[in-house]
């Protein structure tokens, strides 16, 4: 609960007043809405029957929300993040889409509790690939990205890829487990 509020203070005091002022920036809506995905899954983690219902309710909400506007993101700047896939890795355009579209799906599934273990469990299976393809491989100099080794910016990519891999199988593990003791 306390690593929930830090992320959700940090984003509202450090990262929305300096970034409320261009919200067409994908960059800066993505630094504002990555702390608050964590924070979400840092409150959903403890269960149905830890976490108070309205700031569950809440928190899912949230949750929904940066998955969606992830997505819609994807959309927006569908060339450029094709031109961040290693070449070996085909279609650039269509994975960039087609990540677009399960963030989207996934945001819904969560927002209306549809399947909302199997989209958790999709979107950290997705971020999982990401760290494993694209972030670390990066970090550790393998794509020839001048510099990347000791860019701030990779290696922050790396652990919020990180968290939000751990974070979504950890609430699909923990939906599971909360829905099977209520059903009890």
């Amino acid at each position: 609960m306390a690593l929930g509020l830090l992320l959700f203070l940090c984003a509202m005091v450090l990262d929305v007043p300096k970034n409320a002022a261009n919200l067409g920036s994908i960059s800066l809506r993505t630094a504002v809405f990555e702390p608050l995905a964590l924070a979400s899954l840092a409150w959903l983690l403890p269960g149905w029957g830890v976490t108070p219902s309205l700031l569950a309710r809440g928190s899912r909400y949230l949750l929904a929300l940066s998955l969606i506007v992830f997505g819609v993101d994807h959309f927006l700047a569908l060339g450029f993040i094709a031109t961040l896939l290693p070449g070996w890795i085909p279609w650039h355009v269509l994975w960039v889409a087609f990540f677009g579209v399960a963030f989207i799906a996934a945001g819904f599934g969560i927002s209306l509790d549809l399947l909302e273990r199997w989209a958790a469990a999709g979107i950290g299976l997705m971020f999982g690939i990401w760290v494993v393809t694209l972030h670390l491989p990066r970090v550790l100099g393998l794509y020839a990205i001048p510099g990347a080794p000791r860019d701030p910016n990779e290696w922050s990519s790396l652990f919020i890829a990180i968290g939000l891999w751990g974070g979504s199988w950890a609430l699909a593990g923990a939906h599971r487990a909360s829905r099977a003791a209520t059903s009890c």
